[in-house]
């Protein structure tokens, strides 16, 4: 799954939605909510309406962690996993009455990690942040020190530690 992501280089989250959307065939829409999150409210929401899909994650977090919950949530479509609509009215329609219940396909919230589905997502998450910082650790200059440091050790251990203290 993780080889068919196309992640781009450098890493933007908004190039990252728009790529899957172009995949999907479907628009991919971000929103920034004030208090989505809470004791027992998501930390991120994906709701697929007939048209799109929307992805919802807390304002008040740091970029690292909004990007985090985009990216778990994204997990949740590429997996194709999908949601028992029973709760729609009130889950739905609690936090976003804007969307008018009738158009929506699946409503996915993540409150914690008690089901395979999120597990799941959490793990593909972390695959592509991973991804994203191998990526950046590679792409970092390093000093003219440790590249002669590095050109002198064939080891490629040797070349894991020299790379991981840049």
């Amino acid at each position: 799954m993780l080889a068919s992501i196309d992640i781009p280089d450098p890493f933007d989250v908004q190039v990252l939605c728009d790529r899957i959307a172009a995949q999907r065939g479907r628009p991919l829409h971000l929103h920034s909510v004030p208090g989505v999150s809470g004791t027992d409210a998501p930390c991120g929401v994906w709701i697929a309406t007939e048209k799109a899909d929307h992805i919802f994650h807390e304002a008040a977090t740091s970029p690292l962690h909004q990007d985090h919950i985009i990216l778990h949530e994204i997990g949740h479509m590429l997996l194709g996993h999908r949601s028992i609509l029973d709760g729609v009215q009130t889950a739905g329609g609690g936090l976003f009455p804007d969307i008018d219940p009738d158009t929506v396909v699946s409503l996915l919230t993540r409150a914690s990690y008690g089901t395979e589905d999120e597990r799941d997502a959490e793990r593909l998450a972390g695959l592509i942040a991973g991804r994203v910082a191998a990526s950046r650790t590679n792409n970092t200059p390093r000093s003219s020190v440790l590249r002669r440091l590095g050109d002198a050790l064939s080891d490629s251990a040797n070349q894991v530690i020299l790379e991981s203290m840049t």
